[in-house]
C-alpha cells in the first residue's frame, strides 16, 4: 500500500511532463474542434503568452514531481 502514492506521483508527473512538453513540440496531434471549445482555445492563443505559460509550468512541475523534489509546491502549481 506504500507504493500507491509514490506510482501516483510518477504517472501524475510523466502526464503533465509529456503534454508540457507536447504544447512546445507538437508531436501527439491535437483533435480538431468546433464551436465555443475552439473559440476559446483561439483566443487563448491570440494572447500570445498564455499557451506558453500553462505548457512551462506543466513541464516545471511535472519534472518536480518525477524527481521527488519540491513536491507539495508541484501539486499547487497543477492545483488550478
Amino acid at each position: 500500500m506504500s507504493k500507491l502514492p509514490t506510482a501516483a506521483r510518477l504517472f501524475l508527473g510523466l502526464a503533465f511532463t509529456v503534454f508540457g512538453l507536447n504544447g512546445f513540440l507538437h508531436f501527439l496531434p491535437m483533435p480538431p474542434m468546433s464551436g465555443e471549445p475552439a473559440a476559446f482555445m483561439g483566443a487563448l492563443a491570440a494572447t500570445g503568452y498564455m499557451f506558453p505559460l500553462i505548457k512551462g509550468t506543466e513541464v516545471v512541475a511535472g519534472l518536480l514531481l518525477l524527481g521527488n523534489r519540491l513536491v507539495p509546491l508541484a501539486l499547487t502549481l497543477l492545483a488550478p
